[in-house]
């Protein structure tokens, strides 16, 4: 697997780097994990602080697109990160009464 930087940008107001890169590969899509990898090999980086947003496979050629974000501290990350199945809108309160 071939690892190539497109552009790594600083987002400031969020707290991460915001990287875009392009993986060549001799078999399938790469897993998240072997490009998290590479891609923390390549910049230095920690892995618990990086999140692979996409991977976006070429239709009849083995390159993919690849963005990640890369966080500057955890409490940001947790902050930013939303676990699959949550929801984007907080609970409603459960002891709200409506009045008529």
């Amino acid at each position: 697997m071939e690892l190539k930087i497109l552009s790594n940008e600083e987002n400031k107001l969020l707290g991460r780097k915001e990287i875009t890169a392009s993986v060549t590969s001799t078999d399938k899509t790469p897993t998240k994990d072997s490009v998290k990898e590479e891609l923390c090999k390549k910049l230095g980086l920690d892995p618990e602080l990086v999140e692979i947003r996409e991977i976006k496979q070429h239709y009849g050629i083995r390159v993919s697109d690849v963005v990640a974000y890369a966080y500057s501290t955890k409490e940001i990350m947790q902050k930013s990160v939303r676990k699959r199945g949550e929801s984007k809108k907080p609970q409603a309160k459960s002891g709200a009464t409506a009045s008529a």
